[in-house]
């Protein structure tokens, strides 16, 4: 006997003792490949530390109607893996149907010495999806602002490890969320259908979200998998996020709908300081380095200000103002003597204000500096310990012009754990400080996002739960927003949709904040189209920076400043400086749509090859922003809009308000 359930067009069918799991569509080409699993789990015995569990290899595994009439669980009692080794875990597979969606989720409880480390569930494996020419499909993934690639299975082998890991039996591009994945959700653009994979988890545990092939030269198959991570020990119980699938038909589009239509149950769009919907950008400078050498001093600073108000941008971003040094001494800040002392930087930030400018002040949300007398008081407890009980280290080498530094390396930092009351208390306390000096923006570098490492420290508060670090995190940002007030802004590093309620604007730090030939932040865009964010890692007038310029601007990313990686300011940059304030002079002519529009896509029309179009919507109207990204004139029409042809030259930029 099988059992079937149906979501809209897509079909799964699972044997009596669920060893046997098809994927199908009726009229399409999809399929499974022979063997497939729909869910993996791994152990951990001490020794062997990624046992692999599949469910084409379990015997006892047993398939009844839910008892809410929407779908299926699969029951077992024990686990197997191939060699035939068991482990006393019960597992409960629950497959539900709801809004034409399959919904996946489980139920754990391990009563086996061995841990439960990971859980990927839905595992889907296709020789197929709705184009027989499989080089046309292209695959979304929500890694940082957003990532479009073109035939995956094929493309994906570049993820291959060459040595460390096991790429003989699969090929694996992941994402961890929320961290470098900025979204929970991805998906597969092919036959026009969209076969759409999301963890809808309003608890935000860290899961992975990764994409895969099989071996090379081999049958084509194509892997979607979501990792959750209930790390239980023995006699633990964990009921795993519900993770969805869905085949529609439309394009990526259709994905970032069903994942902002989940997200309206918990995101609500800051209320921002009029000044910060408004911004620019900024100049972000530091003051004195890591290795010690200073820049500018306190008092320099009305004139910096001034030199990045010429180009158009209004807030200074001041690093390494402290009196540790940049990257130095974390978590604990106090202006430097040697830059001026306390009544300097007050005065200092005073007069950028009487000249009509703003201030926002650096600090780490996240880092301890393992010299500090922090660390060695506080910080060595409260830190996030690895799987093997280690601390997590992390190196910031930055060196001025000797050999020294650069090879040998100078700082050495640990990541707080966000769930210990002492970190949050001590973020609070640098936030009160930093609105003491009266700054503009306190902002924490960062805590938006940071590298996906879970917690194995059980004596925090998270104990074995170190997936969900999260929720201390979320609670620290509302804390940390709750300290302003009126004007004051509160701005993060990295873009994660998590984090962004509690952000005014967010220091871009991740794939698609510059221009590659993968770069697609639509689909961050499209989703959460109110998130204010800058570009990133332009750093002087390399070849292409006029090309990185227009695709901030089209995107409508604030523009960060950095000359030298702050070492200098625009004025160093003549050309640079040239063509931004050009390109702020633009979007101060359509200031309306930019700075108080809606980022939107739904405007279909048929362009040329290398022709980028993004849109802001203002009340009735609409503003069209085309880029001729290619190396050559366009000729192009906006029909349906109007049929009159127009050409547009390389590099330039075209603007229609309907």
């Amino acid at each position: 006997m099988n059992y079937g359930l149906q979501a809209g067009e897509l079909v799964l069918t699972l044997s009596e003792d669920a060893r046997e799991a098809a994927w199908s569509a009726a009229g399409l080409p999809l399929k499974e490949n022979a063997g497939a699993d729909f869910w993996r789990l791994q152990m951990d015995d001490g020794i062997a530390r990624d046992i692999t569990l599949r469910s084409g290899s379990q015997f006892g595994g047993r398939v009844t109607l839910a008892t809410d009439g929407e779908g299926l669980d699969v029951t077992y009692t024990e686990l197997c893996e191939e060699t035939g080794r068991k482990f006393q875990v019960d597992l409960t597979v629950h497959i539900r149907v709801s809004e034409g969606q399959f919904r996946f989720s489980s139920t754990i409880l391990n009563n086996d010495e061995a841990h439960v480390n990971e859980l990927k569930l839905p595992f889907i494996d296709l020789s197929c999806i709705g184009d027989k020419a499989r080089e046309r499909d292209v695959l979304y993934r929500s890694f940082g602002n957003g990532q479009r690639i073109a035939d995956p299975w094929n493309s994906l082998d570049r993820a291959h490890s060459e040595y460390m890991y096991n790429d003989h039996h699969e090929i694996w591009l992941d994402m961890t969320y929320p961290s470098l994945a900025s979204m929970a959700w991805f998906g597969v653009h092919s036959g026009g259908r969209f076969l759409y994979v999301g963890r809808h988890d309003d608890t935000f545990r860290t899961c992975t979200l990764a994409v895969g092939k099989g071996p090379r030269n081999e049958e084509p198959r194509l892997l979607l998998a979501v990792s959750h991570f209930p790390l239980l020990a023995a006699g633990e119980r964990e009921t795993t996020a519900v993770s969805v699938v869905s085949l529609e038909k439309g394009d990526w589009r259709k994905g970032s709908a069903i994942y902002r239509r989940w997200a309206e149950s918990w995101f609500v769009e800051p209320v921002k300081p009029k000044w910060v919907q408004e911004l620019r950008g900024w100049q972000r400078v530091i003051l004195k380095h890591q290795y010690g050498e200073v820049f500018f001093t306190y008092a320099d600073l009305p004139r910096l200000y001034l030199e990045g108000r010429k180009v158009g941008v209004e807030m200074l971003f001041l690093f390494g103002w402290w009196k540790g040094c940049f990257d130095n001494g974390y978590p604990v800040y106090e202006p430097d003597p040697q830059l001026g002392g306390e009544q300097g930087l007050r005065d200092a930030i005073a007069e950028v204000q009487r000249l009509g400018g703003r201030v926002a002040l650096y600090t780490n949300g996240v880092l301890i500096d393992i010299k500090s007398d922090y660390y060695k008081e506080t910080g060595y407890r409260i830190c996030r310990k690895d799987i093997d009980g280690n601390e997590y280290r992390e190196h910031y080498r930055f060196a001025g012009d000797g050999m020294l530094l650069r090879n040998n390396g100078y700082k050495s930092f640990v990541s707080a754990c966000q769930s210990a009351p002492e970190w949050r208390e001590q973020l609070l306390d640098v936030g009160r400080m930093k609105l003491g000096y009266a700054a503009d923006c306190v902002f924490y570098d960062q805590i938006g996002g940071h590298w996906p490492h879970l917690c194995f420290d059980a004596s925090h508060a998270h104990g074995n739960r170190g997936d969900r670090e999260n929720q201390w995190k979320r609670d620290n940002l509302s804390a940390i927003r709750e300290l302003c007030s009126g004007e004051q802004a509160f701005g993060t590093e990295f873009v994660v949709d998590c984090y962004a309620p509690y952000s005014d604007f967010h220091h871009s730090c991740q794939y698609a904040s510059f221009k590659d030939e993968e770069s697609f932040p639509e689909l961050y865009r499209q989703t959460f189209p109110g998130t204010i964010m800058s570009n990133r890692f332009i750093h002087d007038e390399r070849s292409d920076f006029r090309r990185q310029l227009n695709y901030a601007f089209v995107y409508g990313f604030r523009f960060d400043i950095a000359i030298y990686r702050c070492r200098k300011t625009i004025k160093d940059a003549p050309r640079y400086a040239e063509y931004v304030s050009e390109l702020i002079g633009l979007r101060e002519r359509y200031e309306r749509f930019f700075y108080r529009g809606c980022f939107s896509l739904d405007t279909d029309l048929v362009l040329p090859d290398g022709i980028i179009k993004t849109e802001y919507v203002y009340g009735n109207e609409r503003l069209l922003v085309l880029w001729n990204d290619s190396g050559e004139a366009k000729r192009l029409s906006l029909d349906p809009i109007d049929n009159a042809e127009t050409e547009l030259e390389a590099g330039k930029l075209l603007f229609r308000v309907v």
